[in-house]
């Protein structure tokens, strides 16, 4: 089903209290880059972040490298896995990390490009496409569940972009995991070109920009109608005036990706609005399907 809300300003918990003092500094409409550098800041001066290698198979041998950051307190604590773009690990990436944790979730930021030796693959997807970067996120859920600060039957994934398309592949292929106990997958602004349907059962939350020019609304949008009405849990929140890039706030203005789309280019804009409404639906989301 397609769903579209916006403009709804949502305000997190930071430092395990409300620090709304603070935060509303991040939820001004200008949201300039110095308060994601903040949020940044936070995630490594008051989480508790530590590094993790994980082994995985495919398409090659590879070990791959990631940050765990989780909420003050004991747990076991649900966990998210986040899926960064084509660019690498960026600030909008750290932000979410950040916000999860704050949030009472443990924050899993898996780098799929340095264990493989890539940096961008902005102009171009063929040395790891979304297909084969999906069994990436079994793989951080199998090594999350050998945790003890994890709760190993609550856990999702949340995809930007490349990893949004990674996460479309891995809904599509979850019954080649049975043992994976990922329970529900977000979906920031993927690629839904030439999908059709979705086969599986998790519920996935697609996250959208109706001014994207890089990966269009449309299809997904089109593609949660057709899952929807085949019995699977879909929902796309369509935000009418965002571009692509839209939860990222180190973003100043619009910009163009020159090599993006075979050369075409493609937009990147930061919209607060956006982003606030997608924080409230992150969080709804969440909470249902992590439900204990």
């Amino acid at each position: 089903m397609s769903k579209r809300e916006h403009d709804v300003r949502t305000i997190p918990e930071l430092g395990g209290k409300s620090n709304r003092r603070l935060y509303s500094l991040l939820v001004r409409p200008a949201r300039p880059a110095a308060c994601a550098a903040i949020l940044v800041a936070l995630w490594l001066g008051t989480a508790w972040a530590d590094s993790h290698s994980i082994d995985v198979t495919s398409p090659a041998p590879a070990t791959l490298s990631a940050e765990l950051s989780t909420p003050r307190g004991a747990g076991p604590f649900p966990a998210v896995i986040l899926l960064h773009g084509c660019a690498g690990v960026g600030p909008n990436v750290k932000e979410w990390a950040v916000w999860l944790q704050h949030e009472g979730y443990a924050a899993f930021v898996l780098d799929s490009f340095r264990g493989r030796g890539l940096r961008r693959l902005c102009g171009g997807s063929a040395a790891l496409t979304g297909r084969m970067r999906a069994p990436d996120v079994f793989a951080a859920a199998a090594y999350l569940k050998t945790l003890p600060q994890i709760d190993a039957k609550r856990i999702a994934a949340i995809g930007f972009s490349h990893g949004g398309w990674t996460l479309l592949w891995a809904a599509a292929t979850e019954a080649q995991y049975p043992d994976a106990d990922i329970r529900a997958f977000i979906l920031f602004y993927p690629s839904c070109n030439r999908w059709k349907k979705l086969p599986g059962a998790t519920p996935v939350l697609m996250l959208l920009g109706g001014k994207d020019d890089w990966t269009p609304a449309a299809p997904c949008e089109a593609l949660a109608q057709a899952a929807s009405r085949a019995g699977r849990s879909v929902t796309a929140v369509l935000y009418p005036d965002a571009y692509h890039h839209f939860d990222g706030a180190e973003v100043r203005g619009r910009r163009s990706v020159p090599e993006a789309r075979g050369g075409l280019g493609a937009t990147l804009e930061y919209n607060p609005s956006a982003h606030d409404d997608a924080e409230k639906q992150v969080r709804a989301f969440l909470a249902e399907n992590l439900a204990r």
